[in-house]
């Protein structure tokens, strides 16, 4: 945990250096302390259709899902590293958002949980 999924354009990628936004995003992330480093994971999710207004502009947003558990302001401080980093990583592109959202852990399931119940 946490999970960073990041939706852009399909045809972003041209001009965005993946490697580099994919290591900025997890230092990011990481530099919160509120994770193990190899806990995060970080994603892209390219998009085909899209609209930004009326039209199809460029845009990034990075949707993070993490445990419940934090407070408002770790919530806050991460998703200020985290937009940060991806401005940084994306200067081009105006429509640039982050949102940190929770995952309830009585609902979350994963193959480490699987693995215990046995």
């Amino acid at each position: 945990m946490p999970h960073c999924v990041i939706q852009y354009p399909a045809n972003l990628l041209e001009s965005v250096d993946v490697d580099s936004l994919l290591t900025s995003i997890h230092a990011a992330a990481d530099q919160s302390a509120l994770f193990e480093s190899g806990d995060i994971k970080v994603r892209l999710l390219p998009v085909e259709h899209y609209l930004v207004g009326p039209e199809p502009a460029p845009f990034v947003h990075l949707e993070c899902s993490l445990l419940s558990g934090r407070s408002i302001e770790q919530r806050q401080s991460l998703a200020h590293l985290l937009a940060k980093a991806l401005c940084a990583a994306v200067p081009d592109v105006e429509m640039v958002s982050v949102e940190v959202r929770e995952i309830v852990r009585a609902t979350y399931c994963n193959r480490a949980a699987l693995e215990l119940a046995v």
